[in-house]
């Protein structure tokens, strides 16, 4: 999915589910974007291999538990 920060923002914050290229994404941008994910909904995160471990669980730790999905 081709769109900002700011753009997933508020689709998610309209009830979707998202699978985004964390490659195109900073730690804080994915954080941002995970938080406003709904219950029920999910943010499954491709491409992570650019990021660290450490960057991986901030992630995971700042999101709704059970929210992200790391592939």
């Amino acid at each position: 999915m081709n769109k900002t920060k700011y753009e997933l923002i508020d689709i998610a914050k309209a009830g979707a589910s998202l699978v985004i290229d964390g490659s195109k994404f900073t730690k804080y941008e994915i954080i941002d974007i995970a938080k406003v994910i709904l219950d029920g909904c999910t943010i499954e995160v491709q491409n992570c291999h650019s990021k660290t471990k450490y960057e991986l669980i901030d992630i995971a730790k700042e999101a709704k538990a059970g929210k992200v999905i790391f592939s």
